[in-house]
């Protein structure tokens, strides 16, 4: 191996002839990850950003094997081979040089690593929140404030800094009356976002919805544990084994700003991203190997605001409203909409959240063919007939000890047999089910901790239910056949904000996506172990994961609402580079009836 100080001196005359005498072109590029010693680093994350894209592919990331050797694939469109933007990261470590070879065709790099204790701009948020010893007042912070942005973002940092720095002969004063201030503008903007679209409503008001419904408490734990500088931070650990390797890939693709976009998952041939945008009625429909996008608008004549996204068994689209109850279909082969605007029969709004899916996160109807919906307005299930376009909704009844103007009927998840449905309540730390063919609510649990935030859900194809306690910082597992809890798991980081749980079918694990730790968690149900798939950008906020059945990837998005709110708002492809792939080719066994 050369020395470090030969490496230096090359790079010097390559550089120089490769800036001379290179026009941009498409490169392919691989090297090693090396410490100052000239060790291997594994596990290292190297990035390649082409240019500040406007739309299209912003940036690629691979890792490094067990050699600290990495290769992207293919080659990086448009770029000089002594321009290029590349940049490697490790927890312990910060970049130190990038050292350049010529190649045949392309470039081959050394990056080299320094040691370093610190890790700001690499850790996530959640190093500095998962410092607050107590998990109730982490848990306190991240239901109220971690729902458009994460806690504490750069941003937030910055402003903490600011409020040490006010003198004052009395800083706890200082401290409650700054951040009473930042609470209420908070809410003030909840309010924007969430009442813009609203048709015909009476102006939402600071306190609703995803507002601080309790200013004071909310206001006091901030001002007792967000103290000091927040410049630096040491010590983070990603807490479990990563789940990564030399065949990892992770594709992040800009969309034109302003955007909120909120999900994103992976249809179609070609293969591409379908990315709901928010703020509009805007779904971007994005080509996976070029970035190349196109704008479908939905048809609605009373804004929807695309929020959630469902695929179809034959590879359609659906769609479920940020705003007024507008469901939305897309047969993306042909290009036309179906839209229903649904009311309860006696005329009531409907606040749909999320579709009923299959173990395959698929459409799935009820044997009836009707489909089913979590109402977050109403804390009621409900459902639609496609054909009629009628629509019901059934109430969830109150439950003794547990504040009733709380209560937000949230996640959703169907049985094999389709004949339940599986809620969670996200305002009161509860789940239950109920009886599709009865019509009745029957299982009703509780979980002891009332900000634990139970959100999004997953059933296996055995029937277990997965819910991500996002204020908790676990994941439950739930036999839903004999009606008991398997376990209450602690994620690696329990400051994560887990926000969803998706089944993998193929790998038959649960992938687990935060919003504040910048990563996704693997569960293995075998073993009750976590791994850890760290992403490659601050702010990285996410909501949902969808797998496609066929390739084995993962899809999912840098999702920060809402506009004025700092971070990244991407689409994300991931290959975790396992070689898992569908056998049979999808769509040759279909699953007979739209289930």
């Amino acid at each position: 191996m050369r020395s470090v100080g030969s490496w230096r001196r090359l790079a010097v005359a390559v550089f120089t002839l490769a800036v001379t005498t290179s026009s941009p072109a498409d490169v392919a590029v691989s090297g090693r990850v090396l410490d100052l010693n000239g060790e291997p680093l594994k596990q290292a994350m190297v990035t390649v950003e082409p240019g500040p894209a406007k739309v299209g592919i912003a940036a690629v990331t691979v890792f490094t094997d067990d050699t600290g050797a990495f290769r992207f694939p293919g080659t990086i469109a448009n770029v000089s081979a002594g321009k290029l933007p590349v940049r490697a990261s490790k927890l312990g470590y910060r970049q130190s040089d990038v050292l350049s070879e010529a190649t045949g065709d392309g470039v081959a790099l050394t990056i080299l690593l320094a040691p370093s204790a610190e890790q700001a701009g690499i850790a996530p948020a959640s190093a500095w929140l998962r410092q607050i010893p107590s998990q109730e007042d982490t848990a306190k912070i991240i239901m109220n404030c971690v729902g458009c942005h994460q806690t504490p973002g750069p941003e937030v940092r910055h402003y903490a800094r600011m409020v040490r720095d006010v003198p004052s002969a009395d800083p706890a004063a200082v401290r409650q009356q700054s951040w009473s201030a930042m609470v209420k503008y908070m809410n003030f903007l909840s309010a924007e976002e969430f009442g813009r679209g609203l048709v015909g409503a009476a102006p939402i008001q600071p306190d609703r919805v995803y507002g601080v419904t309790d200013e004071d408490a909310v206001t006091k734990v901030l001002a007792k544990h967000l103290v000091g500088d927040f410049q630096s931070v040491q010590g983070y650990a990603w807490g479990a084994p990563l789940a990564v390797n030399g065949q990892t890939v992770i594709r992040e693709y800009a969309v034109d700003l302003p955007n909120n976009v909120r999900e994103a998952l992976q249809l179609g041939d070609p293969p591409r991203l379908w990315a709901a945008d928010v703020g509009s009625d805007n779904i971007v429909a994005i080509d996976i190997a070029t970035g190349r996008q196109k704008i479908h608008t939905i048809p609605s004549p009373i804004p929807v605001g695309p929020h959630t996204l469902v695929a179809g068994q034959d590879g359609s689209l659906w769609v479920a409203p940020f705003f007024n109850g507008v469901v939305a279909h897309l047969d993306i082969a042909k290009d036309t909409w179906q839209v229903w605007p649904l009311k309860t029969p006696d005329g009531k709004d409907i606040g749909i959240h999320d579709l009923s899916f299959d173990v395959d996160h698929e459409l799935v109807t009820d044997r009836k063919g009707r489909i089913w919906y979590s109402d977050i307005t109403n804390n009621a299930v409900g459902y639609f007939d496609p054909g009629t376009g009628k629509a019901e909704i059934f109430r969830v009844p109150e439950h003794p000890g547990r504040p009733a103007q709380s209560a937000a009927l949230y996640g959703l998840a169907v049985s094999g047999d389709r004949s339940r449905l599986w809620f969670s309540q996200l305002g009161i730390a509860a789940f239950g089910s109920f009886n599709i063919d009865t019509l009745q609510f029957e299982t009703y649990e509780t979980l002891p901790m009332l900000d634990a935030g139970p959100r999004r859900m997953a059933m296996s194809d055995n029937d277990i239910l997965y819910i991500a306690l996002y204020g908790a910082g676990q994941l439950l597992e739930y036999d839903t056949r004999a009606r008991k809890t398997l376990g209450i798991y602690d994620l690696p980081d329990r400051a994560s904000a887990p926000y969803s749980v998706t089944w993998d079918n193929l790998r038959k694990v649960a992938w687990v996506p935060t919003s504040n730790a910048n990563v996704i968690y693997r569960f293995d149900p075998q073993s009750k172990s976590f791994t850890v798939l760290p992403l490659p950008r601050e702010q990285g906020f996410l909501r949902m994961v969808g797998v496609d059945p066929a390739t084995g990837f993962l899809a999912t998005s840098y999702a920060n609402i809402s506009i004025p709110v700092h971070g990244p708002r991407m689409a994300v492809l991931i290959d975790p580079g396992d070689g898992v792939r569908q056998a049979t080719p999808r769509g040759t066994e279909r699953k007979g009836e739209q289930r």
